[in-house]
């Protein structure tokens, strides 16, 4: 057995495509930055971007620590927690 973390973290943006192209690529690059942002600190920390969802109930980001490529000693406290609190400090 092994430990896992597991986050889930809800940006609160406005998520609706409005059918206004210049607004909804505005939204677009906005969730765009979001994932790039997320991906970058994960990267760093060896955690892995498990979904990026958006549907009719919001936008969440699923990441995990101690999965397979992501297992360290003290993983929860030096890999999983920082990378939390800075990606949503970043957000």
């Amino acid at each position: 057995l092994r430990n896992v973390y597991t986050c889930f973290i809800s940006p609160l943006i406005d998520y609706r495509i409005t059918g206004d192209e210049e607004e909804d690529e505005k939204l677009f690059n906005l969730l765009n930055d979001i994932m790039n942002l997320a991906r970058i600190h994960l990267d760093r920390a060896c955690g892995h971007l498990r979904q990026f969802i958006v549907d009719d109930k919001g936008v969440v980001l699923i990441f995990t620590f101690g999965l397979r490529g992501s297992t360290f000693p003290n993983m929860i406290a030096q890999h999983a927690i920082p990378v939390t609190l800075t990606i949503c400090e970043s957000l």
